[in-house]
């Protein structure tokens, strides 16, 4: 009986020790899309997403994004032009942007309205039973997309400091900020999203969907920014920009 009881004070003692990081797996697609800046092809990813306490990373193609929340940091990597920005969290754009631009911003953000709705309808996601949220955006009350989320409780997201973390990951567009806000409110996570917003040439659809989720330890380091790695300046307009939400000067 003292043995069983010195061994379960054991595991008890060092379970927590053991467990790893949330690996959550998605993949992702995009419809091909007209932008202000030419026709943007269909594209497919993969996104790896690492979740521990108060730090984060996300590896999707050549970008890397580090969230760490015990530094109040967040790095943006480029491995293709091997290359890092740092954003202070909390995130204020007036840091970052040209004195006129940063109120147009804010004053954008301000108008887009971003609404959860929670459902009874449920189906099955992978092998977990998911509950449907519709999240409705509008600018000023006008127009705007729509989003079906399927989320599920009880995956182990609820880690120290994650809302924060996801929330961070909005960080560069006004737009993404509310939206990464709103997500990181969830009661659970999304395993499949589901949207559809208006573009040049119509609707334009696109998908997210958790096909994994494990537990595993990172490797020394595995937060850290990466050696070898040249600074360059947070440029929230050029994620803007690159991403169809911004005209350039040669597109107005």
């Amino acid at each position: 009986m003292h043995v069983l009881r010195s061994l379960a004070l054991v595991v008890l003692l060092t379970g927590p020790a053991l467990c790893g990081d949330l690996v959550i797996t998605k993949k992702k697609h995009v419809d091909a899309q007209e932008t202000p800046n030419g026709l943007q092809p269909a594209k497919d990813t993969t996104e790896v997403l690492w979740l521990g306490a108060e730090r984060m990373r996300v590896e999707e193609g050549d970008a890397l994004t580090l969230v760490r929340l015990d530094l109040k940091k967040l790095y943006r990597i480029d491995a293709k032009a091997k290359s890092y920005s740092v954003v202070e969290l909390p995130f204020d754009a007036k840091k970052y942007l040209p004195e006129d631009m940063a109120p147009m911003l804010e004053q954008l953000s301000a108008q887009f309205q971003v609404t959860v709705t929670p459902t009874t309808e449920t189906k099955k996601i992978q092998s977990w039973e998911a509950t449907r949220h519709t999240m409705t955006m509008r600018v000023g009350g006008h127009g705007g997309a729509q989003q079906e989320l399927w989320v599920v409780k009880g995956l182990g997201v609820e880690r120290a400091g994650s809302r924060e973390m996801f929330a961070a990951l909005g960080v560069g567009s006004p737009f993404e900020a509310v939206i990464a806000a709103a997500m990181a409110q969830l009661d659970g996570l999304a395993v499949l999203v589901e949207r559809t917003r208006r573009a040049l040439g119509g609707e334009v659809h696109s998908r997210e969907e958790v096909v994994s989720i494990e537990e595993r330890e990172p490797a020394a380091g595995f937060y850290e920014l990466p050696a070898g790695l040249t600074e360059t300046p947070f440029d929230p307009l050029a994620e803007l920009k690159a991403n169809g939400q911004l005209q350039t000067e040669g597109a107005r």
